[in-house]
């Protein structure tokens, strides 16, 4: 392990900065959090919820919000891993992660976001959704991707799930979670 505090966030902890005013990012960096690790399986419930029929108001401005931020944050991600492969193949190095701001100019972060898929496959384009998966069955297969994401990078999970939480703590896996709508805690 490389001293890195891992999380891997559930679907519906996306939806805390709008629902709640919480700040995800800004809680898990006070947690000491340094690297979020997003399921692909996730990312495809995102876009399945983002085209179901009847979604309005502050359900659709949530899930828009939650999209914008894991694109937003993954992009600065591999934009500062690009330029540190750069700067490697140079022979200079760098003591830190950094990431774009909207100025354009380079500002300083300590944690990276990462998009995987259970099995050990990595990367944005690798989040097609097997025609025929909704409901209950979904939710497992995400469910289980959270799980065994958690176990292989040894990393915490953020949910706010209490079904998935104790099925995650019996297995030894930290969870962290919203206390009182205004702050993440973690929990065994």
């Amino acid at each position: 392990m490389n001293g890195r505090r891992k999380v891997v966030v559930d679907t519906n902890a996306f939806f805390i900065p709008e629902v709640f005013g919480v700040d995800i990012f800004s809680e898990l960096e006070r947690l000491g959090y340094t690297e979020i690790l997003v399921p692909a399986e996730v990312l495809s419930e995102l876009e399945r919820l983002r085209r179901k029929r009847g979604l309005k108001g502050r359900e659709k401005r949530a899930l828009n919000v939650a999209l914008a931020l894991i694109q937003k944050y993954a992009a600065e991600t591999e934009k500062a891993e690009e330029a540190e492969r750069v700067r490697e193949r140079r022979g200079e190095a760098d003591g830190g992660a950094c990431g774009a701001t909207s100025g354009g100019e380079m500002r300083r972060r300590i944690f990276s976001v990462r998009i995987l898929r259970a099995g050990g496959e990595r990367g944005a384009e690798k989040t097609e959704q097997v025609a025929g998966e909704v409901g209950e069955n979904r939710r497992k297969s995400t469910d289980e991707a959270i799980e065994e994401i958690a176990l292989r990078e040894r990393a915490a999970v953020l949910t706010l799930d209490e079904d998935l939480r104790r099925r995650l703590r019996k297995k030894g896996i930290l969870t962290i979670h919203l206390r009182g709508g205004s702050r993440l805690e973690e929990a065994w």
